[in-house]
């Protein structure tokens, strides 16, 4: 299964905006109309490791604006049956945008908000009681002279429509989806006066009458914060990404360039978190040790009071895991033809609970250490450890295998072990020289995966691809 289908994430998100919406940002506004929308700064990133910064700030009523922005326009143009390129054009003769050199940050108030949302971040705005974070996500791009006659060509279209909102143009367009949970819709508002294009990502629980009303009542104002251009992604560069090399992800291994240890066993990584004076270490010598695995058809090893809200929604009137649905997909080219379901199979969904043992062998208090456990699904065949994608099958008349449910993340879903820190989630507050602590991890998987099972513990929460630290580290072999 290719990641986009695995993870359910935005249709052709471009990296930067995935790390801005893992980014550690405030997660409780103190006023829940306001937000402030980021613009990713432009660095470099290479395969799954995403290496681009959030930039303080975006989308600027600067005192120096275009002459004439009645000039320029969004247009669209359909190709085939399914597909929508959007693009920005322009009747000045001279057909070229200058840049200031600085623009300034903005807010962004909501002027309607759908009853049953609310902000959860700055770039999000969703329904709190939802099982997955649909709703709205915003994110924006800075316009550069490279712009004019530049088209997103957008595949999968089943509606679209090019009109005002508010006081900007803008593009709204729905995708072909064949499962529930995903960001279907996506509106284009060309702001030529800020200097950007704002995009709007829309999951499938928002009705197209609410996005509309929300994007036509977006207020965007002022403030004092100013940043450099020169350092912003562009329209350009998001209809035209960086291409990375596929030699860059390492997905296979000779099984002597992996180190593989069982459970029971205590090897070393490198803790991340805050020395005594406060400073960020990333190099803490902290020994860890899967202590048992087991396999669990409901939840009740967990602690009932700290399971999550999208676990229970697993769970069935008979207190078990509800059985997950595959869908096998005959993939369309998205022009003339869209991804079809052309069959679908139900399989047993199944509770993997870790604990693990995190022991400081350092000389040094580590504060705020970070822990993560992430699933590697993997095959060993002829001397190699090869990355094991569970999607990735074709058959007759399919070409590849999705589903939802529980089993569509190899984040761990339940930790024992958090503080009010950072994101507010998987941190061990304190770990004093030779002191211990265990924690307890969870996750959901299909049935027919658990032969596959292997833990990722080093921090970097690589999954799909093998890491830098996880070549050095290790993973731990809980097969079933």
């Amino acid at each position: 299964m290719r990641l986009e289908d695995m993870k359910n994430n935005i249709p052709e998100t471009p990296e930067f905006i995935h790390l801005m919406i893992q980014d550690e940002v405030k997660k409780q506004l103190q006023d829940t109309k306001v937000i402030n929308i980021r613009t990713g700064k432009k660095k470099k990133w290479t395969g799954t490791k995403v290496a681009a910064a959030v930039a303080a700030g975006a989308l600027a009523a600067s005192t120096i604006v275009y002459a004439g922005t009645n000039l320029y326009h969004m247009f669209i143009e359909k190709q085939g049956k399914y597909s929508i390129s959007t693009g920005i054009e322009t009747n000045d003769k001279n057909g070229k945008i200058n840049l200031p050199e600085q623009i300034h940050d903005i807010d962004i108030s909501a002027g309607y908000i759908p009853e049953g949302m609310e902000w959860s971040d700055e770039f999000h705005l969703q329904y709190s009681e939802h099982a997955y974070s649909g709703g709205f996500s915003f994110s924006s791009v800075l316009l550069d002279d490279n712009d004019i006659g530049k088209a997103m060509q957008d595949k999968n279209v089943v509606d679209y429509e090019k009109r005002t909102f508010g006081s900007y143009e803008g593009v709204y367009l729905k995708y072909n989806e064949v499962v529930e949970g995903s960001y279907d819709q996506r509106i284009y508002l060309f702001c030529p006066d800020f200097y950007r294009v704002i995009t709007v990502y829309i999951g499938d629980d928002v009705l197209k009458e609410d996005a509309v009303k929300v994007v036509e009542n977006l207020e965007i104002t002022e403030n004092e914060t100013m940043i450099e251009t020169a350092d912003l992604y562009t329209w350009s560069e998001l209809v035209s990404p960086e291409e990375t090399s596929a030699e860059e992800e390492v997905i296979s291994i000779k099984d002597d360039k992996l180190p593989v240890h069982q459970i029971g066993d205590e090897f070393s990584i490198a803790g991340t978190g805050e020395d005594s004076d406060g400073n960020y270490v990333d190099d803490s010598n902290i020994s860890v040790c899967v202590d048992s695995v087991q396999i669990a058809d409901d939840l009740q090893l967990l602690d009932q009071s700290r399971v999550p809200e999208k676990l229970l929604d697993e769970v069935g009137a008979d207190g078990k895991l509800i059985d997950n649905t595959l869908s096998y997909i005959k993939s369309g080219d998205g022009i003339d033809s869209v991804d079809e379901i052309v069959k679908t199979e139900n399989v047993k969904q199944k509770l993997v609970y870790a604990t693990v043992t995190y022991t400081n062998r350092s000389d040094e208090e580590i504060d705020h250490m970070l822990y993560i456990g992430s699933l590697m699904f993997l095959n060993r065949e002829d001397g190699i450890y090869e990355i094991y994608d569970p999607g990735d099958q074709s058959g007759d008349g399919f070409d590849r295998v999705i589903w939802n449910g529980g089993a569509k993340t190899r984040e761990m879903q339940y930790y024992s072990v958090s503080e009010e820190y950072g994101n507010g989630g998987n941190y061990i507050s304190s770990l004093k020289p030779d002191e211990s602590v265990q924690v307890e991890m969870a996750w959901i998987v299909n049935e027919n995966d658990l032969e596959h099972l292997y833990l990722n513990l080093n921090g970097d929460g690589a999954a799909y691809a093998f890491s830098d630290a996880t070549l050095k580290m290790g993973v731990v072999d809980i097969t079933q």
